[in-house]
């Protein structure tokens, strides 16, 4: 298996400590708010799982995606105390500079 890193340097657009807003009306059924703010405490890359029984596989990252642990500002959104713990792996789609 032979994997391609076209790109030299990935780099995630957010870091551990950034403040961000999150697009939880998408992630939850009946979210308490559309938006909210917290704090980035993890970042995982998605990489695709991959597998082969060729022996000439070869696969091209082009893009690589982030995921995001987040800690919710519970003192500006108190209702996000009870679902806090879900927001362990956020896409990165779903998450915006805070303004």
């Amino acid at each position: 298996m032979k994997l391609l890193f076209p790109i030299p340097t990935i780099e995630s657009p957010f870091r551990i400590g950034d403040r961000v807003k999150i697009d939880i009306f998408t992630l939850y059924k009946k979210p308490p708010y559309e938006t909210i703010e917290g704090t980035v405490y993890q970042i995982r890359v998605d990489f695709p799982l991959l597998s082969t029984t060729k022996s000439d596989f070869s696969f091209e990252f082009t893009e690589i995606k982030f995921r995001y642990g987040i800690q919710p500002d519970t003192k500006l959104f108190p209702k996000m105390k009870d679902v806090e713990n879900e927001l362990y792996d956020v896409p990165e789609e779903y998450l915006s500079e805070i303004d």
